[in-house]
């Protein structure tokens, strides 16, 4: 009983993580809501790759989340441009304020990205490297750039 219990309070919990983020999109819009959706299908990419590398299932589909990864990975300046400050953005004006290290920090999430569509398929040791290099790559330009504002987010 106590185990049921235990599994209905995570599941609970999961649900309202998930949510949440998808909550914080309902008033945004323009560029803003272009960022946070992009942002949020890469987070659900990688999620999902980290889910399949942990399962050591579903390799075919690993690519697929690795090239979408990367696809957006190359847009994210663009859609930063100066004065997309409007809320509910999670972006600081630090962003703007330190546009080159902005920049190199995009470059770095496009460069890692493209390892990780390239990695060798069916080494989940290398797959699982790779992921890691852009979820930390990721959380820099988070810890710097994004409020805090959200908990479960990296």
């Amino acid at each position: 009983m106590r185990r049921n219990i235990t599994t209905i309070i995570a599941a609970a919990c999961a649900s309202f993580a998930i949510a949440l983020p998808a909550r914080s999109h309902d008033h945004a819009s323009g560029v803003v809501k272009q960022r946070m959706d992009m942002m949020e299908v890469m987070a659900k990419r990688t999620k999902a790759i980290r889910g399949r590398i942990e399962g050591k299932r579903d390799f075919s589909a690993i690519k697929a989340d690795a090239e979408v990864i990367a696809s957006h990975a190359s847009h994210i300046v663009h859609l930063f441009p100066p004065g997309s400050t409007q809320l509910p953005t999670d972006a600081t004006p630090a962003i703007w304020q330190n546009w080159a290290d902005f920049e190199r920090k995009a470059a770095a999430l496009e460069t890692e990205s493209k390892k990780l569509v390239n990695a060798e398929p069916n080494n989940f040791d290398a797959i699982g490297a790779q992921l890691r290099a852009v979820s930390e790559t990721c959380s820099a330009c988070h810890e710097k750039y994004r409020t805090k504002s959200r908990t479960g987010d990296t």
